[in-house]
């Protein structure tokens, strides 16, 4: 386990410590993948929780999708975190491509670059069935724990 980064350990443990309560807990976000740099998480957001009817039926709002975003985004950057550090969204942008139905939601991110004090991360958010329903940016800064 002294080969597995700080960031990547601890981020592990906080998805199992939080696997019913907060927000990983309402979106019911699991890791799939996980390494400095890099994450999957998938999550469920079902009609009733985080979505609302529409004409061509129901859909996920998104708001709830820049969760699933931010969280991701968020997360990707802390698995580059030192000890004593953990991370806050600077800055989030979201471009919608097309609405998402109530289901599983798979985000990949990663950090494109990251300095003493910030972490510049990308993301994307699909459908299933691979449909990127999202792209993401974020700017994530370091503070002290």
């Amino acid at each position: 386990m002294a080969d597995v980064p700080y960031g990547v350990r601890a981020l592990r443990e906080q998805y199992v410590r939080e696997a019913e309560i907060g927000m990983i807990g309402n979106l019911g976000a699991r890791i799939v993948e996980v390494d400095a740099g890099r994450l999957v998480i998938e999550a469920d957001l079902s009609d009733s929780r985080h979505g609302f009817p529409s004409g061509r039926g129901p859909i996920v709002h998104g708001g709830a999708i820049a969760t699933l975003a931010d969280e991701a985004l968020a997360s990707v950057a802390f698995t580059l975190a030192k000890e004593g550090e953990t991370t806050t969204t600077s800055n989030l942008q979201v471009d919608y491509y097309r609405p998402a139905s109530p289901g599983r939601l798979i985000a990949r991110a990663s950090v494109r670059h990251r300095s003493r004090r910030l972490a510049y991360s990308q993301a994307t958010v699909e459908q299933a069935d691979g449909v990127v329903v999202a792209e993401c940016r974020a700017v994530i800064a370091y503070v002290k724990a």
